[in-house]
C-alpha cells in the first residue's frame, strides 16, 4: 500500500469520564463552529458531532477531491424518533423530517453543501470495520492522484442503543462510547504521520489474530520490536506487546468507530511505528501501520 500522509485531523470525543454504562463525547461549543442558527438547529446531535469535527478539519481548505465518512450505527437518534412516531401515530401523518436525517450520509451530505464540494462522497457503514473501510478507499484514491481527501467516523450513544446492548451483554469490557474524528489525506507532506497499512478481518480466533499481527509486521519490514506502540482494543494485542500496548478504548469507550479515535491518537504521538490493533466485540479485527 502506498503511504497516505495525515495533514491535519480533529477529534470530538470522551475525556474518559464513565456516566453510567457510557463514555459520553465533550462537545465544542457548536454555536462557533455551524455558525448558522437554523441550520443549527434543525440538526441532531450525531449531525453536529459530525459536521463540527469535519468543519474543523477542513479548515480553510476548499480544494478537496472527495469526503468519505463512516459510521457503525448512524443517526440513531433521529431513527428512533422516527420509528416512535411510526407507533404513536398509528402510521399516519408521519413528520418525514427525522426520517430524511436519518439516513447515514447526512454528515457527508451537509459537508459538501456546507463547503461547496461537489466531489466523490460516500458513507461506510460495515460494523466494526466502517472506518478502516473508509480509510482505505480514501487511501486507493490518493494513489489514483486525488490531492486532498477528507475521511472521518461518527458514531453517538443513545438511551435506546445503550439499553440493547447491555441487554445483550455486549458492555461487559468497556463503557459505551462516542465521538467524532476526521483526517485530512495527501499523497505527501513533511513531517507528517503516514497511513502505512491497514488489513482487515473478520471472525478470527485469538490464534489465528496473532500470527495475523505478526504477518502484518513482517510484511512492512520490521519486527514486533521495532513496534514503538500499540495502541490496543485487543487482548490478543497486550499478551503480544506487553507495556508497550495502551488500550486506547480506556479514553473512549467501545463503539463500531473507536479506531478513528485510535488514529487521532496516533497523530498525536512523537513515535517512529504505531500499530493500532482492533477486535471489535469477537467479530471484526483490524490492523493500522502510522510512522512517521
Amino acid at each position: 500500500m502506498q503511504p497516505v500522509f495525515i495533514i491535519n485531523s480533529s477529534s470530538i470525543a470522551s475525556d474518559g469520564t464513565v456516566v453510567g454504562l457510557t463514555m459520553p463525547a465533550v462537545e465544542p461549543d457548536y454555536k462557533e463552529i455551524i455558525t448558522d442558527a437554523t441550520l443549527r438547529r434543525r440538526m441532531s446531535r450525531f449531525v453536529k458531532m459530525g459536521v463540527a469535527c469535519g468543519l474543523e478539519c477542513l479548515g480553510q481548505t476548499s480544494d478537496i477531491d472527495a469526503v468519505i465518512t463512516a459510521t457503525g450505527l448512524g443517526c440513531l437518534s433521529d431513527t428512533e424518533k422516527f420509528i416512535e412516531s411510526i407507533v404513536v401515530n398509528n402510521e399516519r401523518l408521519l413528520n418525514p423530517t427525522p426520517f430524511i436525517q436519518s439516513t447515514f450520509n447526512t454528515v457527508g451530505g451537509q459537508l459538501a453543501l456546507l463547503k461547496g464540494i461537489h466531489s466523490y462522497n460516500v458513507t461506510y457503514v460495515h460494523r466494526g470495520l466502517s472506518f478502516e473501510s473508509a480509510l482505505i478507499d480514501a487511501a486507493l484514491l490518493v494513489a489514483d492522484g486525488a490531492r486532498n481527501v477528507l475521511v472521518g467516523a461518527i458514531d453517538e450513544i443513545t438511551v435506546a442503543s445503550t439499553d440493547v446492548q447491555r441487554r445483550m451483554g455486549l458492555l461487559k469490557n468497556y463503557p459505551l462510547g462516542e465521538g467524532s474524528q476526521f483526517f485530512m489525506l495527501a499523497a505527501k507532506a513533511d513531517a507528517a504521520p503516514a497511513v502505512c497499512d491497514i488489513e482487515t478481518h473478520t471472525g478470527l480466533i485469538d490464534s489465528e489474530f496473532a500470527a495475523v499481527i505478526e504477518s502484518f509486521v513482517q510484511r512492512n519490514n520490521l519486527r514486533l520490536g521495532d513496534i514503538d506502540c500499540v495502541l490496543s482494543g485487543s487482548s490478543v494485542a497486550e499478551k503480544m506487546f506487553g507495556d508497550k500496548a495502551v488500550d486506547f478504548k480506556k479514553q473512549c469507550g467501545e463503539y463500531q468507530t473507536a479506531t478513528a479515535f485510535a488514529l487521532w491518537k496516533a497523530t498525536r504521538m512523537n513515535c517512529a511505528n504505531v500499530l493500532i490493533v482492533n477486535q471489535y466485540q469477537q467479530i471484526n479485527q483490524s490492523l493500522i501501520l502510522v510512522r512517521r
